[in-house]
Parts: C-alpha cells; sequence; structure tokens
C-alpha cells in the first residue's frame, strides 16, 4: 500500500519547537552567569577571613601564651604589646600585599576570680578594606 504524501512523517523539528528550546536554554544560561560573581565575591570574602583569622590567631596566642597580668601589674612585654597593637595601621607597601587595612587591641578585666585571680578580655579588631570590622575575643587569667 503506498501512502499518501499528506500521510509521510517527518523526522525534523519546526522552527517553533527550536526558538523555544533556544529561549529556555539562554534563560537558564543567564541565570548561572548571574551566580558567578556572587560565587566569587563570596569566595574572595572567605580568603579574607581565612587570612584576618590567622593574624588574630597568632597574636592572641602570643598573648594566651604569656599572660596578662602576673602579681597585679603589666608584664612589661604584654604592656608592649598593648600599646603597640592599640591601632596599628598598615604602610602602602604592606597594604599592597594584604588584605586588611590595620588592626587593634584591647585589654579589658573582667572580673575577680573565684580563686583570687582576675580574668581579663582581649579584643582584637581588623580593620578591612571593604570597611567591614572582624572581632575576636579570648580570656586570659593570671599566670
Amino acid at each position: 500500500m503506498r501512502k499518501h504524501r499528506n500521510e509521510t512523517s517527518r523526522g525534523g523539528f519546526t522552527l517553533v519547537e527550536v526558538l523555544v528550546a533556544l529561549l529556555i536554554l539562554g534563560v537558564g544560561i543567564v541565570a548561572i552567569m548571574r551566580l558567578f560573581p556572587m560565587s566569587l565575591q563570596q569566595s574572595h570574602r572567605a580568603a579574607q577571613r581565612t587570612t584576618v583569622a590567622q593574624l588574630a590567631r597568632m597574636e592572641l596566642g602570643r598573648v594566651r601564651a604569656g599572660g596578662v597580668y602576673s602579681q597585679d601589674q603589666f608584664q612589661p612585654w604584654m604592656r608592649d604589646w598593648a600599646r603597640q597593637n592599640a591601632v596599628r595601621s598598615l604602610t602602602e607597601a604592606q597594604r599592597a600585599y594584604s588584605m586588611y587595612e590595620g588592626w587593634s587591641a584591647s585589654v579589658q578585666r573582667v572580673s575577680g576570680g573565684a580563686l583570687g585571680t582576675d580574668l581579663y578580655r582581649i579584643t582584637f579588631s581588623v580593620q578591612l578594606f571593604d570597611g567591614r570590622e572582624e572581632k575576636f575575643v579570648t580570656y586570659v587569667t593570671e599566670l
């Protein structure tokens, strides 16, 4: 039996089907491309936080290793550390290779401990280039 020309099957897509498929593909690509800048920004912030956290860990580790007060007086090295880190800005050359502008530190007596030792709060703040500030806190007692 012979088929008529109207009954023959077509093996391709219509122009409308192709255009709809391209439209859906285009919307998907645009949505994905909008995610890239956001992910790059989040990656940059994570790198900043990691660098700043390493700086804070190093400086606060020095404090924890030496203690803050001993026999109701600043230890000389701790007094120097607190003075040097009260406000510290980087030079232009240092800023070129860092992710932060500078830092500051403060030492506060929180309370007298139950065993007669005082508890001190050390706050270490790092100022980032975009105006944000990351704060890190540790507590130290007498040696």
